[in-house]
């Protein structure tokens, strides 16, 4: 079959941009972000806001959507632009909002501000609470079943676990080995060794796959915050890198 002609290829590539063009319309959710606190922010405090898609409970938030701020002050107002075509009637939508300095947690959403769908609408007004008050000292005998590494829902007959004891001592299992540790725990930094005791049993190769992104993952660990039941890790960009539910 003879390939088609350069100027053919061009003509036709170009409908197929302005097809795909037709059908992709651009959103936007705007609103505001503040603090009740009489607290001064750092003067490279950053605003962080995401539109993520919550709809199912029993996994990690798909972010839409995402934007940084400069800071001087609150309130302060954002607006996330996203793709209409990610949005479907029937699944629930929210906008989650942090402030930072540096890598350091210092405000973050600790309720759902929803958006969007079921009679939702397009603005969402965030009220943040400071990091420590739901952070600090909530790890201590607390056990956490990963949900999520790397943004990627975590989908695994057997997930990763983390336990926390006194002191900043640490436990758990990839999926298939145990390990043990200790965390250098300061107020909301968090920081794993890179060395830790664990079993070396041989593992199924997908057990194996998700065992080692978990273990690269804790590495890349400096900051977390606790909300109700879900535990969120951060690397250094203030990304968050694993997504946790608390152990029942």
């Amino acid at each position: 079959m003879p390939f088609p002609k350069l100027g053919q290829a061009i003509v036709a590539g170009a409908v197929v941009l302005a097809l795909l063009g037709s059908q992709s319309h651009a959103g936007s959710v705007t609103g505001t972000a503040t603090y009740r606190e009489r607290i001064a922010l750092p003067p490279d405090a950053t605003l962080y806001v995401e539109l993520q898609d919550i709809s199912r409970a029993d996994a990690a938030a798909v972010t839409l959507a995402a934007q940084r701020y400069a800071l001087n002050g609150v309130p302060s107002e954002f607006e996330l632009s996203f793709d209409d075509a990610l949005i479907h009637e029937g699944m629930t939508y929210a906008v989650r909002g942090a402030i930072y300095r540096g890598e350091e947690l210092l405000f973050t959403t600790d309720t759902i501000h929803p958006v969007l769908t079921n009679g939702e609408g397009s603005s969402a007004d965030l009220i943040l609470v400071q990091a420590h008050d739901q952070s600090a000292a909530t790890l201590e005998g607390t056990e956490w079943v990963a949900i999520g590494i790397d943004g990627e829902v975590l989908d695994a007959k057997r997930p990763p676990q983390l336990s926390f004891a006194q002191g900043g001592a640490f436990g758990g299992t990839g999926g298939c080995n145990r390990f043990t540790g200790q965390a250098e725990i300061i107020g909301n930094s968090i920081e794993f060794p890179e060395n830790m005791a664990a079993t070396l049993m041989a593992c199924p190769p997908e057990m194996e796959e998700i065992e080692d992104q978990f273990l690269a993952a804790l590495q890349s660990v400096t900051t977390y915050a606790v909300a109700g039941d879900s535990l969120v890790m951060l690397d250094a960009a203030g990304e968050p890198v694993l997504k946790f539910v608390r152990n029942q």
